[in-house]
């Protein structure tokens, strides 16, 4: 039997025991889809975690017959926590269609684990009743990647000590994934500088950029594992981050020389002997010019940082309406592209931060790494390093540092999306695997560079619409690994340098070494949405043929959201006006509403139906109110219907429109928002959130009372704890000045004990007169849970919370101090019976989050404690909290000091805490803290 048949036969098998989740549809295509599974949820359930995706159908998903969500064809993989849903015993699970397309699949899949961590696992297969399986989903690379995590020991500065290395980093010590193999190839000798770039010649040399200035030329022996030659190629251009040998030329991107040069070598003898400037640009050198790339079109695409300015007087591609309707400033991340004699430039996308590499797939599409604003950190606009499919027109909305806060939101539904979401990072070059001779997934995988935590991430795109999707894994990771640029050898290899800030630089070269595997065969959704895409991606480059003025017959009425995107800019490229249609086609209103604005006309459209659209649709009617009201007068007759359209909708089931309607209602109508935003505020657990609320209550004069003022000062008053950038203790500064302001004198001296209020640990409780009770144990209890909660001693219920020193590391409602687990809606996640064993026996059950972390330090030394996160990653230490009846007393350790990090299956938490306490106190905390 050959080794192909065999690899089938294994697949087949593998097949046939329903690999889960499968993708599934109703057979016979039915259009009003409605697909059910009962399956049997354990007794008591710790958690459910629930995924779901839906390819061509908006599928909504109910469990229990309680609506949960809806995938929408071209949105995010559905993830939510399923517990409020769940009932021990029989459960169903529903999912109807709304509307599809061709080729429609939904797969689903629910993870439960109960509270003696037996995991069990419902998902979509072939065996749901009246279904066929259009393949496995787990086959999919990007389905099963394990979460990214940059955690509070990960160390920002471990660059740092590559800087006084003598030699590059052992690659032994790398985390490398199976089957490839790291070497070190060269490390930078005394007069090579550090290294910021890298291209692969024709002939198969390296070409390296010093971060000073010059290129040098390396020499590979046969089997390419040793530099034979070494030479200089250029003295004079500074600080090379873009590299690229095309039209028989070298491209280079001279940053600190503020420009696009083509170096040729014009009578053969093997030198650049031609130097021709073909673009100079205006602006600073920090985040600048950076990574070049050939595009399928012959042309040269070169990527800028927001240190840039935007070239004037050439072309731009974006739309022009979007300079007059946020903030404009000269500089932004963009991306320039030119024939390859310097000529027909024009500006192809913009609104990015510092994006440093760019690349094409084999489907001719670009793509970046950009970087977040460090500075924003913990606040409701911060972003995080993403990965971008860059389109024509595409504005991804950044517009530089934002101070204390940004007088627009950087994410607001026109903007172009990101395509995936990394975290902490900072992004240098990027490539694709094409030109490797890696395993196909890792072929088709885009690289990039996380110069920061000296990582290679793998990045795992599908096919979304006219766009992707996908996730990322980690490829290869060191330390110090200060990663700066990479490329493909002619041999298959990934080669790859680091460099950058004067740091010692080396060369390494990454190889498969592990068995050829079988190329898999498409599933049924794989082969359709491939199909699909082409046809998708023609349809969006039809629209990006008029991302200039050049006057078209309007043909746009498309469900893929990219594709509208491009033909809104193409309208407003235009002015013109898109065709009215029966169904709402939000990209086609917001056209309208920015060219109408331009001419300073008002266009609100209110719809009566506006909820029962998709969840997407329902945000982007929001916001189409909201920059009408931001950019106009509005009469008082429209802004009278605008609050009549909205108010019964708030507060909402869904937290994203409260905080779309939430800042609208309070500038319409503060005597009856105020209160409803407080509530919310005051319920929620969510930093993000709750400084979004915060912000947008500050300059309320109406609808206050004292009690909704003090909590709202009293959450403001917890800013210490919040954690993040430098620009956040801005943020909440500036909140305080503006809501204090709105203060009369009288409040301020009733106000004056909260407003002036600092988090503080609550003091030891006096245990004066009381004695040891009982070691109790949950037998002792058996009798007593069955009690009405309601006629128990609530008050002397808080005041155990206080005497049992639980307020000391957790919060309950208002009451607390939040080092672990909040407890105010405790009691939906655990019956009365479950919450007592686990105040009995800590260890018992212990939330990943709060485990006790065990540190041992480079010195042989350990510690062990409760981690303090800190969202401002590029501290560099970690806050350890040690005693858990003392959680403010914070030991600090350098992250560099860090040798391991492990978890102890001990609780921080100590037993006995009620031991102290008679049964009816228990009870009556038990009691209390129901009360939510």
């Amino acid at each position: 039997m050959s080794a192909r048949t065999l690899g089938l036969l294994f697949a087949a098998l593998a097949s046939s025991a329903f690999a889960l989740p499968h993708w599934i549809w109703q057979a016979g295509q039915a259009e009003n889809v409605s697909l059910q599974h009962t399956f049997q949820a354990p007794e008591k359930i710790k958690s459910a975690r629930l995924r779901m995706i839906a390819d061509f159908a908006n599928v909504q998903l109910g469990i229990n017959g309680k609506p949960a969500a809806i995938a929408e064809m071209f949105g995010p993989v559905i993830e939510l926590d399923a517990r409020p849903w769940l009932h021990p015993g029989k459960n169903t699970i529903s999912l109807q269609s709304i509307s599809q397309l061709e080729t429609p699949a939904v797969a689903l899949e629910l993870v439960i684990v109960d509270i003696a961590d037996k995991k069990s696992t419902i998902a979509t297969s072939p065996r749901w009743k009246g279904t066929k399986s259009l393949g496995d989903l787990a086959r999919e690379k990007w389905w099963n990647v394990p979460t990214l995590v940059i955690d509070e020991t990960d160390d920002y500065d471990q660059w740092k000590r590559a800087s006084k290395a003598k030699a590059g980093t052992d690659p032994a010590s790398f985390e490398v994934l199976p089957g490839f193999r790291a070497e070190l190839l060269r490390s930078a000798g005394k007069e090579e500088n550090s290294w910021v770039s890298i291209a692969f010649d024709p002939d198969g040399r390296l070409t390296v950029a010093r971060e000073d200035k010059g290129l040098i030329r390396y020499t590979f022996s046969g089997d390419r594992r040793k530099i034979i030659r070494t030479e200089s190629i250029n003295d004079d251009l500074k600080e090379c981050r873009g590299l690229l040998y095309a039209h028989e030329s070298l491209y280079v991107h001279a940053n600190n020389s503020k420009g696009l040069y083509r170096l040729r070598d014009t009578n053969g003898d093997d030198r650049f002997d031609e130097k021709k400037l073909l673009h100079a640009s205006v602006g600073g050198m920090g985040h600048g010019r950076n990574d070049l790339a050939l595009g399928p079109d012959g042309y040269i695409y070169a990527i800028h940082g927001d240190s840039v300015n935007l070239p004037e007087g050439i072309p731009d591609r974006t739309s022009p309406l979007r300079q007059k309707f946020q903030p404009f400033r000269k500089n932004e991340g963009h991306v320039l592209r030119m024939d390859a004699e310097g000529g027909n430039k024009e500006v192809f996308c913009a609104g990015m931060r510092n994006p440093y590499g760019i690349a094409f797939n084999t489907d001719g599409e670009a793509f970046t790494y950009d970087a977040d604003a460090e500075f924003d950190m913990g606040t409701p606009w911060y972003r995080h390093t993403q990965v971008k499919h860059l389109t024509s027109g595409a504005d991804f909305g950044w517009r530089a540092v934002t101070g204390s806060w940004p007088s627009y939101f950087p994410d607001h539904p026109d903007n172009t999306q990101a395509t995936l979401d990394i975290g902490k990072g900072s992004p240098t070059g990027v490539k694709f695997g094409t030109q490797s001779n890696f395993p196909i997934d890792y072929q088709r995988a885009l690289y990039i560079l996380d110069w920061t935590y000296g990582r290679i991430l793998a990045v795992h795109l599908r096919p979304r619409g006219s766009t992707y999707m996908g996730s990322a894994e980690v490829f290869l990771r060191g330390q110090p690994l200060n990663v700066t640029d990479l490329g493909f050898g002619p041999d298959g290899a990934m080669y790859f340098v680091t460099g950058g800030r004067k740091t010692k630089s080396a060369l390494y070269r990454v190889s498969y070494t592990g068995r050829e595997g079988i190329a898999r065969q498409l599933t049924q959704a794989e082969s359709n949405r491939a199909k699909q895409a082409k046809v998708f991606r023609k349809e969006r480059k039809n629209a990006e043929s008029y991302h200039r003025q050049s006057k078209f017959a309007f043909k746009g009425k498309h469900n893929e959201p990219r594709i509208r995107n491009a033909w809104r800019i193409a309208l407003e490229h235009n002015q013109l006006s898109p065709p009215k249609e029966d169904t709402p086609n939000f990209e086609n209103l917001t056209a309208q509403a920015n060219i109408n604005s331009a001419t300073g006309k008002a266009n609100v459209t209110l719809l009566e139906n506006w909820t029962k659209f998709l969840p997407s649709e329902q945000l982007a009617y929001l916001d189409l109110i909201r920059r009408n009201m931001a950019r106009h007068e509005l009469p008082a007759k429209t802004l009278t219907a605008i609050q009549s359209n909205l108010k019964p909708h708030f507060p909402n089931s869904s937290t994203e429109i409260n905080l779309a309607i939430a800042p609208l209602l309070i500038g319409l109508n503060p005597a009856r928002a105020v209160g409803q935003t407080v509530k919310l505020l005051d319920a929620s657990t969510s930093q993000r959130e709750r400084i979004y609320y915060l912000y947008h209550l500050r300059h309320a004069r109406k609808g206050w009372t004292n009690e909704s003022r003090r909590i709202f000062f009293h959450i403001l008053g917890t800013y210490d704890t919040f954690l993040g950038g430098r620009g956040l203790p801005q943020s909440l500064k500036k909140i305080r000045t503006d809501s204090e302001a709105t203060l009369n004198e009288m409040e301020k001296k009733e106000l004056a004990n909260i407003i002036k209020q600092k988090p503080a640990l609550p003091p030891l409780p006096d245990l004066t007169g009381r004695k040891l009770v009982k070691q109790w144990k949950m037998e002792d209890f058996e009798d007593a849970l069955d009690f009405d909660a309601t006629k128990r001693d609530l008050a002397n219920g808080k005041k155990m919370f206080s005497v049992a020193m639980c307020n000391r590391c957790h919060r309950h409602g208002r009451e607390g101090y939040p080092i672990g687990p909040d407890l105010t809606q405790v009691t939906s996640r655990f019956g009365w019976r479950d919450l007592l064993g686990e105040i009995l026996e800590p260890s018992r059950t212990i939330a990943e989050n709060y485990q006790t972390n065990v540190l041992k330090l480079k010195d042989g030394s350990q510690l062990a404690g409760q981690i303090i996160p800190n969202l401002d990653y590029r501290v560099s230490t970690l806050q350890l909290a040690e005693n858990p009846l003392y959680p403010d007393k914070i030991t600090k350790i350098p992250k560099m000091d860090i040798a391991q990090r492990s978890h102890s299956e001990v609780s921080l938490m100590p037993p006995g805490l009620l031991n102290l306490l008679s049964r009816e106190e228990i009870l009556d905390l038990l009691a209390w803290l129901e009360s939510g």
